[in-house]
């Protein structure tokens, strides 16, 4: 995952889910920095495939958000990770993945 700059806004964090989950009913993303409050937000799903970092992840298995102003307010370490909802049995979390906000 890229490193972001403090108080950067308009580039996309993408997070794998590493499973089809175009049938979901509810998508969200977490933010969240080393010190301060997580996040949630509204992530879209990819519906092609896209290369990040030496990976590709797949149509319809990866969440993307662009993100917003004041979203990135603290400087240091942070971590982010995805969540889809496709039915009331079966809900799909990714693992955290971590990336760093520069000052």
């Amino acid at each position: 995952m890229p490193n972001f700059n403090k108080n950067e806004f308009g580039q996309i964090i993408y997070v794998n889910l590493g499973e089809d989950v175009s049938t979901n009913t509810s998508l969200a993303m977490y933010l969240q920095p080393k010190l301060g409050t997580q996040k949630e937000v509204v992530p879209t799903l990819g519906t092609a495939n896209v290369d990040v970092d030496d990976e590709t992840y797949l149509a319809n298995e990866y969440l993307k958000y662009t993100i917003a102003e004041g979203d990135l307010d603290y400087s240091g370490l942070w971590r982010v990770k995805g969540k889809a909802i496709l039915s009331s049995t079966n809900v799909v979390i990714s693992d955290y993945k971590t990336f760093t906000v520069l000052d």
